[in-house]
């Protein structure tokens, strides 16, 4: 099947997002490293848990655009459309406590997120539902 455009609109939005987010993680590298919360973390659990944290969070959103932009799974669209109101509610309540910062990595981290709602919202248009395996109203006479 071929790819729909809104699907290949996904996945310039989507990994735009998530190469906004590598440059931040780059970037805030020794910020994050410098955290209290993570340098007792780190102490408690080992040298290895940023790294792997890290790593971890940059792959989970490579495998939900491959499942999603190349196998059309309909469980890795649901996922990313849950990480990505996960992502929201944290810009939301990081202004409304003054956790996000309007820095580079603040700003950053707003973009990447809004990119996702974007990303988010090529997932449900009418012409993906075939890629997904989802009925169309013309197949599904009970509508």
């Amino acid at each position: 099947m071929v790819r729909p455009n809104a699907i290949v609109q996904f996945e310039r939005f989507y990994l735009g997002g998530w190469a906004i987010g590598l440059l931040n993680t780059i970037l805030n590298w020794s910020t994050v490293q410098n955290d209290p919360n993570v340098a007792a973390a780190s102490e408690q659990i080992g040298g290895w848990y940023l790294p792997t944290v890290t790593i971890l969070g940059l792959l989970i959103p490579l495998l939900l655009w491959y499942f999603i932009a190349r196998r059309g799974s309909v469980v890795a669209k649901w996922i990313m459309v849950v990480f990505t109101a996960l992502g929201v509610a944290g810009i939301a309540i990081g202004l409304a406590t003054g956790g996000t910062r309007f820095n580079l990595a603040g700003i950053m981290g707003i973009i990447g997120v809004a990119l996702n709602i974007v990303a988010a919202t090529t997932l449900f248009r009418p012409e993906t539902r075939p890629w997904f395996g989802e009925s169309t109203t013309a197949d599904d006479p009970g509508r």
